[in-house]
């Protein structure tokens, strides 16, 4: 009995011709069912593992082919967009009727609007296959928020919207202007959609906490429920506001947002209640970050 006990722990082998023992022959069997389910999970791993491969493939492949659809469809856009302009220019093609410039005007604001979304694409799809590009530069966080304010203030105008900055203390950052100035303007241009018709107002502006520099977008627009600021910043989500809002955009903007921050190494957040507004804001360190391009 004992030798046969001592050869099962040393060999786990035993010989099913000696199972006087209920003690043995119990311990002979769980190790046999152990056997088996460790086949079995070690199975089912190695079968999850290339479904989850083939599923990446999918989505990969999925990713390549919307940024491929997106650059030709980009293609056509500008020369489009060319000669909306020569047919402006009364001085080349002659002067056009209402009528005629009414449609050119909307030939024109189509296009643009086209060309944005697929603009739009392209971003997203740089950010989930880890290609979008930064650089690093030495700014001011005062002149960010007036370049801003500079160019956003004319089509405010045009709206009847007022837009206010408010700018609490420059400081020097490193990070991408460029990329900055694009959430910005997703950010402005969105809050646009969500202003009142009349005393419409956005604030845009800069301030500092502790090692960080605050920007942020304020609207007083018919604000944001806690159940929709879950899902703001996943890709093609909308807010449905009814009548708010013109569903025109592509559900991009916020993603695209949200995914350069993380590229900059900040964070994006919102603050918004049921009819008093929202406001984005956006986190960058005062400290030099190392960014490091895909």
């Amino acid at each position: 009995m004992i030798d046969k006990m001592n050869e099962f722990s040393t060999t786990t082998k035993v010989d099913k011709n000696f199972l006087p023992h209920n003690g043995i022959k119990e311990l002979y069997f769980l190790h046999e069912n152990f056997k088996n389910m460790t086949g079995i999970v070690s199975d089912t791993i190695k079968k999850e593992r290339k479904l989850n491969k083939q599923l990446q493939d999918m989505d990969k492949r999925k990713v390549e082919f919307m940024s491929m659809v997106s650059h030709e469809l980009k293609t056509p856009i500008m020369p489009i967009l060319g000669y909306v302009q020569l047919l402006k220019k009364e001085e080349l093609l002659g002067k056009l009727n209402t009528q005629q410039l009414d449609a050119v005007n909307e030939i024109d604001l189509s296009v643009t609007r086209l060309q944005k979304l697929v603009q739009d694409v392209l971003t997203a799809q740089k950010i989930d296959l880890e290609k979008l590009t930064v650089t690093n530069s030495s700014i001011n966080s005062e002149e960010i928020v007036n370049t801003v304010y500079n160019a956003f203030l004319p089509v405010c105008n045009i709206k009847g919207i007022k837009l206010e900055k408010n700018i609490k203390k420059s400081q020097q950052i490193t990070s991408d202007p460029d990329r900055i100035n694009q959430i910005f303007s997703n950010l402005i241009s969105n809050a646009m959609e969500f202003v009142p018709n009349n005393d419409a107002c956005i604030k845009i502006g800069t301030y500092d906490e502790n090692d960080q520099i605050i920007f942020f977008v304020k609207d007083n627009g018919s604000g944001i429920s806690k159940d929709e600021q879950k899902n703001i910043f996943k890709k093609f989500y909308q807010i449905d506001t009814i009548s708010k809002r013109k569903k025109e955009g592509s559900g991009l903007g916020l993603a695209i947002c949200e995914g350069i921050i993380k590229k900059l190494g900040g964070k994006i957040s919102v603050k918004s209640d049921i009819g008093r507004g929202t406001m984005f804001y956006f986190t960058l360190s005062k400290e030099q970050i190392s960014l490091q391009n895909f």
